[in-house]
């Protein structure tokens, strides 16, 4: 008797110090996509392909990344998971396993992301924070950082805060909150979320709030960057280990 497909979305958690990205290359460098086929097709005795619902940059984190894979095998999702995990390397874990219809692509199943970009102050660096924060050798005036977050937060054109290079059609992003807070080892936590966002735009959001923090820009500057349409005008991009996708919220389809 051959099994029916079944379509299975899951979440996961990644170390991305070590991986060119989410997406799977042809030149066979390391990827987060690439990792969980290759395991997933091993398992299974097919090929397995696996959609994500965001494209992490390379060096990237996620907590909780939502991916998905259509599959024909009689195992339970809580078995999958196990049986995956135990094949993936240390670095990529998946978890909550559910059934979601057959058309279900996660790219398109989420109604919010939410990404933190870590920053620690220090002209010493600290191993333990640098594979997941960036170490800045200034001191950085929250009170104006938020002051400028603030104006970010609405419906804009971000052209200023994307990519060169990236494949978009239109920069208009809506972003829902922005928070900047400060943990008690002095880890600065820029958290972030919105409905979408461009390529490397959080990165780039990073990069001017800090030229903000540290006086290098005006903290009522972003209205004026946002209106310019040209990257050149707002700050440098952050780089890519100081950044975690949080969590992506379902729409009601294919929610836990």
């Amino acid at each position: 008797m051959t099994e029916s497909e079944r379509r299975l979305a899951f979440r996961v958690e990644y170390d991305g110090t070590s991986y060119h990205g989410w997406q799977a290359q042809p030149d066979g460098c390391p990827t987060i996509q690439g990792t969980l086929q290759d395991t997933l097709s091993g398992f299974l005795g097919c090929q397995t392909d696996v959609q994500g619902a965001s494209r992490t940059d390379a060096g990237v984190h996620a907590r909780d990344q939502m991916a998905a894979a259509t599959i024909r095998h009689p195992i339970r999702a809580e078995g999958l998971v196990k049986a995956v995990n135990q094949r993936l390397p240390a670095a990529i874990a998946i978890r909550d396993a559910h059934p979601v219809p057959l058309d279900y692509n996660p790219r398109f199943g989420n109604r919010s992301k939410t990404y933190c970009y870590r920053v620690y102050c220090s002209k010493v660096r600290s191993p333990l924070l640098d594979r997941f924060s960036w170490r800045i050798p200034w001191a950085l005036d929250l009170d104006f950082m938020r002051q400028a977050s603030a104006d970010l937060i609405g419906t804009h054109d971000f052209t200023s805060f994307a990519a060169s290079d990236g494949s978009h059609k239109t920069a208009e992003r809506t972003i829902l909150t922005y928070a900047i807070t400060s943990d008690s080892d002095g880890v600065i936590e820029l958290r972030v979320t919105g409905t979408a966002f461009l390529k490397q735009m959080v990165r780039n959001l990073t990069g001017t709030l800090v030229d903000i923090g540290r006086g290098r820009l005006s903290p009522n500057c972003i209205p004026e960057i946002i209106a310019a349409k040209d990257r050149r005008h707002a700050g440098p991009t952050a780089p890519a280990r100081g950044l975690t996708l949080e969590k992506i919220e379902l729409n009601e389809l294919g929610s836990d």
